[in-house]
């Protein structure tokens, strides 16, 4: 199948906003751009709405007396959205894992049996290997994570979804060793959103500082993720530089809601992102938009894919003190930062570059 003008179904993982951003900047491109999603109402999901919501947990699915009907109604709703799917979309672009996940490839084959293009792409744990990246670094993201991970159901994820995709894209060079086939994309934002306010709510406001320099470590379901971000180092290096007489407010938000964290950025002097991972994140690129200086981890792999001039201040858990210091002693140094990191946003993680970016790729031929 190739199409000038592609319909595009992105499906049907959230993950940090990027269905909803790519779909919103292919829109602005002319394109019909939707995307589809089975359960966004948990409140720790920093989402915007999405065009489907079947407001239904797959993990919940259930053929015994007490749930056969809420299952039943979902699939029957659900099939009826898949048959409509294939007239309406060329391309369906995977966020994570397919419309049945591990369960089946047959909504895989019948999607190439209509002939549409097929994309997948990951984001990080959905592709993570726990023991490759345990391998692979010192100090593993993995390494205090709490979460369930099936090395075994994601290498058989992997090899299906290689032998279906068109092509298969990454958003996180901590990934690439384990899909080495794959497109290297960024991370897309609304550059419209995310951009210094005149104005911080007042619900929003933090506690006046008094010459402070505050620190914003933000991180997502930190009670059903556990430390992957280093985030004990990161306090302790803050607690140290504090009784060494160095003025400091460290502030950590979780849970926080996607309208709300800009204003969060935006009052921060420098944001520490993560330690573990070897790559930047969505938090990253939206501190970054707000003119914020960011910290965080970036491992060899990283370095390879990002420009040399990107702004991230690179620390580890031996380097954190010292990094922080410095910050905290060069105000130039930060807004300076602050400014370059503004710059490196608007010119590589722009959503509508990256929005055609992808409409480029869908249009080649690849098998």
């Amino acid at each position: 199948m190739k199409t000038k003008h592609p319909r595009i179904l992105h499906a049907p993982v959230l993950v940090i906003n990027q269905q909803w951003v790519i779909s919103r900047a292919q829109r602005q491109l002319g394109y019909k751009s939707d995307c589809m999603t089975f359960n966004a109402d948990r409140k720790e999901l920093r989402v915007r709405s999405c065009d489907y919501n079947f407001h239904f947990d797959r993990s919940s699915i259930s053929f015994n007396p007490k749930n056969i009907l809420k299952t039943l109604k979902f699939l029957i709703r659900f099939s009826a959205f898949f048959i409509s799917a294939l007239f309406k979309y060329d391309v369906f672009h995977f966020h994570s894992e397919t419309f049945f996940g591990s369960r089946s490839s047959l909504d895989l084959m019948i999607l190439r049996l209509f002939r549409k293009k097929i994309v997948f792409q990951y984001w990080g744990c959905d592709i993570r290997l726990k023991t490759m990246s345990q391998l692979s670094e010192e100090h593993s993201t993995c390494d205090d994570c709490i979460r369930t991970c099936q090395n075994s159901r994601k290498l058989r994820d992997n090899l299906t979804h290689l032998k279906y995709a068109d092509f298969r894209v990454y958003g996180g060079s901590d990934t690439i060793r384990i899909v080495p086939d794959a497109l290297y994309v960024p991370i897309a934002i609304d550059l419209d959103y995310w951009r210094p306010v005149d104005k911080i709510p007042s619900e929003h406001l933090l506690p006046d500082p008094k010459g402070s320099i505050r620190i914003l470590h933000p991180f997502e379901n930190a009670k059903t993720r556990g430390d992957q971000k280093g985030t004990k180092f990161i306090k302790k290096a803050a607690d140290e530089l504090r009784d060494e007489g160095h003025k400091i407010e460290f502030v950590f938000v979780d849970n926080v809601p996607f309208e709300s964290m800009k204003y969060y950025y935006q009052q921060a002097d420098i944001v520490v992102v993560q330690l573990l991972m070897g790559t930047y994140s969505g938090v990253s690129v939206e501190a970054m938009a707000m003119g914020r200086p960011v910290v965080c981890y970036l491992n060899k792999d990283a370095l390879r894919l990002m420009p040399k001039d990107n702004p991230i201040v690179n620390a580890n858990l031996d380097t954190i003190k010292d990094t922080l210091k410095k910050l905290i002693e060069d105000k130039n140094m930060r807004e300076n930062l602050g400014i370059k990191s503004r710059k490196y946003i608007e010119e590589y993680h722009n959503a509508i570059k990256l929005a055609q970016q992808y409409i480029d790729l869908y249009n080649k031929n690849w098998r």
